[in-house]
């Protein structure tokens, strides 16, 4: 049975002996006229009543016993007097001031608030009167989430609140608001490596001086190292290597007219700097004529001296291939030439 079932069975019990209550005695080998000393007569009224009783058109508020005078009530038509026997029980109210976080159950009524307000509820005291509870309710709200990130670099830690974060993940904890609700709030973190890498480079040796990092090489260097920062503003390592080769490509010269008269000047079709800069040691040239026959052929020349020198060929264009394979790379060359007449 609910509270407040039980409550309204109580009222109406109340309201019942709020009621007159009339006890009527019967009279036994007693006179109708000898009144009765010790005790309720004939016409008396016993009640129980909360707060107030009203007896013969008079209200009484506190508890008591009363007479009134009946004219004429009597058997006998003389007066009659009654008497009331009174106990007053009384109502009372109560003040209930709670503050609570979001919501709050009132189990005087069962009722859920969500917000601020005043209420009332009917209750039952000890005495079966009735009893008014006033709710005087504050409520305060937890806040909504609060997020909040950062990074930070591996062996670094972060400080968040009292816990010391030292791994990338997202963490929650509940904390109180300035109104001491919780509230959720979450940090994520995230945690960058640091690098360690090698950086293998290579120029040409016309290229030289070569720039990295700000710093300036005149030669190969093996294991050059920088402390520097990552994108995440990481401490980072770098090897760094280079390798300068030479690039004999860009070192020769073909010859685009070749006048064998003898003087000393272009009498061969040499390929400047393929002695000198011991380029391609193992080469090979191959010369023809307009018509496709193979006029010279030679492989791994080292000496001017081994070039073809044409005394003896006729004015006119010719064709030449070129094959190098040297340390670290290897070409080949097509292209023609004139040999002109000599007076």
């Amino acid at each position: 049975m609910t509270l407040s079932v039980k409550c309204e069975i109580v009222r109406r019990f109340l309201r019942r002996l709020a009621v007159v209550v009339v006890v009527v005695f019967a009279a036994v080998s007693v006179e109708a006229k000898k009144p009765m000393d010790d005790g309720p007569r004939v016409g008396d009224t016993m009640a129980v009543a909360c707060d107030e009783f009203e007896w013969y058109g008079t209200t009484y508020t506190a508890s008591c016993e009363a007479t009134h005078t009946l004219a004429g009530a009597a058997s006998d038509g003389s007066d009659s007097v009654v008497t009331l026997h009174l106990v007053i029980l009384s109502s009372n109210s109560a003040r209930d001031t709670q503050t609570a976080c979001d919501s709050y159950l009132w189990e005087a009524n069962n009722a859920v608030y969500r917000v601020s307000s005043t209420s009332t509820a009917v209750l039952t005291n000890a005495d079966g009167c009735d009893s008014v509870v006033t709710l005087v309710l504050t409520i305060n709200y937890s806040d909504t989430i609060e997020s909040d990130s950062a990074e930070v670099c591996i062996g670094n830690s972060h400080q968040w609140g009292d816990s010391t974060l030292t791994e990338s993940g997202t963490y929650r904890r509940t904390v109180p608001n300035a109104v001491g609700c919780d509230s959720l709030w979450m940090m994520t973190l995230i945690v960058h490596d640091t690098n360690d890498v090698t950086v293998d480079d290579t120029c040409a040796y016309q290229e030289l001086p070569w720039t990295y990092g700000e710093r300036v090489y005149e030669d190969s260097v093996r294991n050059d190292i920088f402390e520097l920062k990552n994108q995440y503003g990481c401490d980072s390592t770098v090897h760094y290597n280079l390798t300068v080769v030479w690039r004999c490509d860009a070192f020769l010269q073909f010859p685009s007219v070749v006048t064998p008269n003898g003087d000393g000047i272009n009498d061969r079709f040499v390929i400047y700097n393929l002695v000198e800069e011991g380029c391609y040691p193992h080469n090979r040239l191959s010369i023809y004529n307009r018509w496709g026959w193979l006029m010279y052929d030679k492989e791994n020349i080292s000496d001017d001296e081994e070039f073809w020198s044409p005394e003896n060929a006729l004015p006119g264009t010719y064709f030449f291939r070129f094959e190098g394979y040297g340390f670290s790379d290897k070409m080949e060359r097509l292209g023609s030439f004139e040999i002109l007449s000599t007076p």
